[in-house]
């Protein structure tokens, strides 16, 4: 799996919460990316890219604090409002305020209005003032931004990593050095994938017991991927998969669900019970057979089906989906709470199957048994489990194996060993 490997900071106690908040398009997602080390936040030249409030642990000097990117404040559409309701109430709960602000705009009455929104609510506030690199085309100077109130001003670039040392060192002056511990790797981590309002962000607020992504009846309402870290694993909320693209935004929202899922270790596929299968649902569970991770799906929505419909809808899922006969397939309703205990389970033993082992004595047991009881069409000497994410094995054989004889050996294998939610995959070498 292409995981980055490297420990992430876990907080001995309740840790420092840092909020960046400013006008759309300042540089918000660019500095929020450089800090935590990767790509999360959509970033742009498209003002109102960012919507959701991202929480993600940021590590320095051997300190450890809470970073939040905040949506745009003035995002010019009928989330706008909304999303200055979940500014205001994370601005209440953050510990320290980054007022971003840039040189090439200077200072506009939008940036006034945030900080008197911070006064009111009583926090401490830096001023980043951002794009210091671009001063030949400035309207104004760093100094200008004292006029917010504040004290404290930070000149950085977002780009170019200028003066963000110095910010760091400001953030954590506070912070002590036993803040941070190691996170144990044994949490499983999932990507919610789905078409657009199929209830991915309901399914996450409803795990994590409050809302950490944006749910609205518009569709693509989220389109950033949102991680959350639960008692018992990790979610990833992805932004929604649509089969046009209808802006470069929405192809970067696609892109960044394929991402997601390459970190994560099972694709939880949101499906629409009201609407039911849909010919891009059955895409993204190839995206996710394709990219070897555990597959659970989720059947959304249930609670507006009636005892019939039900019935009914269980039918079609089943004959739609009948190529992914053993991917685990729960009816829930994150509005009422339906079935949610039971996917969360379901999702926890997702783990235990994309990285099951076999033996190589087992194996190999195994295919003696299945070749006598059934000759394949080319003689096979060797079989054994070269990996797993997913389980995969090797086949050596005197020529190429059908495929309806690799249905045969894997439904074998399931039979004996589960391999509960995971894909199974073959390569077969000829000599």
């Amino acid at each position: 799996m292409a995981e980055d490997t490297k420990p992430k900071p876990k907080f001995a106690k309740e840790p420092k919460k840092v909020l960046l908040v400013g006008r759309t398009n300042v540089g918000k997602s660019t500095l929020f990316n450089r800090l935590i080390g990767k790509p999360l936040a959509i970033t742009s030249d498209i003002p109102g890219t960012t919507r959701d409030i991202i929480y993600k642990p940021v590590e320095w000097a051997g300190r450890a604090f809470l970073l939040a990117d905040s949506g745009g404040a003035g995002a010019g559409d009928k989330l706008a409002n909304y999303v200055w309701e979940r500014l205001r109430d994370a601005i209440r709960e953050a510990d320290l305020i980054l007022l971003m602000v840039d040189v090439k705009s200077g200072l506009l009455p939008l940036d006034e209005e945030l900080a008197r929104m911070i006064k009111r609510a009583g926090k401490r506030a830096f001023v980043v003032v951002n794009k210091i690199d671009a001063t030949s085309k400035a309207v104004s100077s760093p100094e200008e931004f004292y006029r917010l109130g504040f004290e404290e001003i930070f000149p950085i670039s977002a780009t170019h990593g200028w003066g963000i040392g110095d910010l760091l060192d400001a953030i954590v002056e506070d912070i002590p050095p036993e803040s941070v511990r190691r996170i144990k790797k044994d949490k499983v981590r999932v990507a919610i994938l789905g078409r657009p309002n199929a209830g991915k962000s309901s399914i996450l607020n409803y795990f994590a017991g409050k809302p950490v992504a944006i749910v609205s009846p518009t569709a693509g309402t989220t389109r950033d991927a949102v991680d959350i870290e639960l008692d018992d694993m990790i979610i990833v909320d992805t932004a929604g998969i649509t089969r046009k693209f209808k802006d470069d935004l929405a192809y970067y929202a696609h892109l960044r669900s394929k991402r997601s899922l390459r970190f994560a270790e099972v694709g939880l596929v949101v499906i629409d019970a009201e609407v039911g299968v849909h010919r891009l649902d059955k895409r993204i569970i190839n995206m996710v057979i394709d990219e070897g991770r555990g597959l659970v799906i989720a059947l959304n929505k249930i609670d507006v089906l009636n005892k019939k419909e039900r019935k009914e809808f269980f039918a079609h899922v089943e004959e739609e989906l009948k190529s992914v006969w053993w991917a685990p397939k729960v009816p829930v309703s994150a509005l009422t709470g339906e079935g949610m205990d039971y996917l969360r389970s379901v999702l926890k033993g997702a783990r235990s199957g994309i990285f099951k082992r076999i033996s190589k004595r087992d194996a190999r047991q195994l295919i003696e048994e299945l070749t006598r009881r059934n000759l394949p069409p080319a003689k096979i000497y060797d079989f054994y489990q070269i990996k797993n994410l997913p389980p995969t094995f090797l086949i050596k054989a005197k020529g190429k194996i059908p495929d309806f004889y690799l249905r045969y050996i894997e439904n074998a294998l399931r039979e004996r060993w589960g391999f509960f939610a995971a894909p199974i995959k073959f390569v077969v070498e000829v000599e």
